[in-house]
C-alpha cells in the first residue's frame, strides 16, 4: 500500500530542514511548515513562542464533548548540515533519512489522521490537538505545555512503532545523571603521590555502578556513557566526569538506583556528587485504551503486538498526569539517530487511518 497523496512530497520537505534541539532558525522553519500545511488542509494552527523553541499545536473540532491529544515533536538529533547530506530516499518499501521514524513520519501520520477528521461528513470526535513540542530529545523535565493536557480524555503519541509493528503500551522510567569528581593535579612524574587521581576514582565508582547497581532490581539498566578527565598525558587528573544512563520498570525503582549511585566510596582526597535530573517517568500501561488501540489496527488491516520500550517519550509525560497514553503510533519504523533511519512506507495509510479512528472514539 503506497502512502496516501503527498505525504512523501511533505515528508521530504520536512527532512530537508535541519532542525536540531535549541536550533532557533531550523525550529522556526519546521514549525512553519507544519503550521502550513495545516491550515492547507483546513485545520486550526497555532505556533507558540518558548522559552525552547516555537511549539505548534493543530486542532479541529468536532460536536462530542471528550478530548484527544496528540503528542510529537518536531526537534531532532541530527547536527545542522545533515539534511543537505542525507535527503530523503526510496529503497522499495522503505523511506530513508534523517529524522524519519524519530518522528517527522508520525508528526504527518497525526497531520493526514486530523485531516480525515476535519473531512469527516457525519464526525462523532470531540477536540482534538496534535501537540508539537520543540525541545524533547534534548530535556530532562516535563513539557512546558504539560498543564496544557491535564483535562485531556485520553492520548496518542506519535513516535514510530517498532520495527515489527508493535506499539508502545509500557516505558521505562529513565534519566541521565552527571558524576563530577574533584582532586588534585600533579606532575606524574615528580609529584606523583601529591596529585590525587579523580580519573580514577570515577573508574572505581563506575566499576561499582555496573557490578552493584545494573541489574540489582528486575529491570533496572544503569550503563556508564561518558567519562572525561585529564589536562595533559603527564598530568594526574585532578578532575573529571562520567554521565550515567539510568532506567527502571518504576519510578521507585528509579530512584533507588540514583540513590543507590550516590552512596559513594571514600577516595582519599576526593570529593564525589552526583546531579539530580528528574528525567522521564515510566509509561503506565492504558488498560481498555491498549486493547482499543490493537483491535483498531487489526481493523485497518494491521495487526500489532504491544511492546515495553526502554527509550523515553512525552507519552510517558501525559501518562504521568493521569490522561491513559499509548504511543508508537507513527510509522512502522527503527534506526532511530543513527545513518540508516528508516519507516516503512506501506504501514503509513494503515496508521493514518488507525489514529483517525481512535480519535473519533
Amino acid at each position: 500500500m503506497e502512502p496516501p497523496a503527498g505525504f512523501v512530497e511533505r515528508l521530504t520537505a520536512l527532512c530537508a530542514v535541519d532542525s536540531p534541539t535549541g536550533d532557533a532558525a531550523g525550529l522556526a522553519r519546521s514549525a512553519a511548515l507544519l503550521s502550513e500545511w495545516a491550515r492547507a488542509d483546513g485545520l486550526e494552527a497555532e505556533v507558540r513562542e518558548t522559552a525552547d523553541g516555537p511549539l505548534v499545536v493543530i486542532s479541529t473540532q468536532g460536536p462530542a464533548a471528550e478530548r484527544v491529544l496528540l503528542i510529537g515533536h518536531h526537534d531532532t538529533v541530527y547536527p545542522v548540515g545533515t539534511a543537505a547530506l542525507r535527503p530523503v530516499e526510496r529503497r522499495g518499501e522503505l523511506l530513508l533519512g534523517p529524522g524519519v521514524a524519530d518522528m517527522r513520519g508520525g508528526l504527518l501520520v497525526g497531520l493526514g489522521a486530523l485531516g480525515r477528521l476535519a473531512r469527516d461528513p457525519d464526525p462523532t470526535h470531540g477536540r482534538v490537538e496534535l501537540w508539537i513540542v520543540p525541545d524533547e530529545e534534548g530535556r530532562l523535565t516535563e513539557p512546558s505545555c504539560l498543564a496544557d493536557w491535564r483535562d485531556a480524555t485520553r492520548a496518542i503519541c506519535l513516535e514510530c512503532g517498532r520495527a515489527d509493528g508493535a506499539i508502545v503500551t509500557t516505558r521505562m522510567a529513565v534519566t541521565w545523571l552527571t558524576l563530577t569528581a574533584a582532586g588534585r593535579d600533579a606532575h606524574a612524574g615528580t609529584e606523583r603521590a601529591v596529585g590525587r587521581s579523580a580519573l580514577l576514582a570515577l573508574a572505581r565508582e563506575a566499576l561499582r555502578i555496573e557490578e552493584e547497581i545494573h541489574a540489582a532490581r528486575p529491570g533496572v539498566q544503569a550503563t556508564i556513557t561518558e567519562l572525561h578527565a585529564g589536562v595533559g598525558r603527564n598530568t594526574v587528573p585532578g578532575s573529571a566526569t562520567a554521565t550515567i544512563d539510568v532506567r527502571a520498570l518504576t519510578l521507585a525503582d528509579l530512584r533507588w538506583a540514583v540513590a543507590a549511585i550516590g552512596r559513594f566510596a571514600e577516595h582519599d582526597g576526593i570529593v564525589l556528587q552526583r546531579s539530580d535530573d528528574p528525567g522521564f517517568p515510566p509509561l503506565d500501561h492504558a488498560g481498555p485504551f491498549a486493547e482499543r488501540a490493537l483491535a483498531v489496527l487489526a481493523e485497518v488491516g494491521a495487526p500489532a503486538r504491544e511492546a515495553l520500550a526502554a527509550g523515553a517519550s512525552d507519552g510517558s509525560w501525559a501518562s504521568s498526569i493521569g490522561v491513559p497514553t499509548i504511543d508508537g503510533l507513527g510509522p512502522i519504523g527503527g534506526g532511530d539517530h543513527g545513518p540508516d533511519e528508516w519507516i516503512d512506507a506501506t504501514s503509513v495509510g494503515p496508521r493514518i487511518e488507525a489514529v483517525h479512528r481512535l480519535c473519533r472514539g
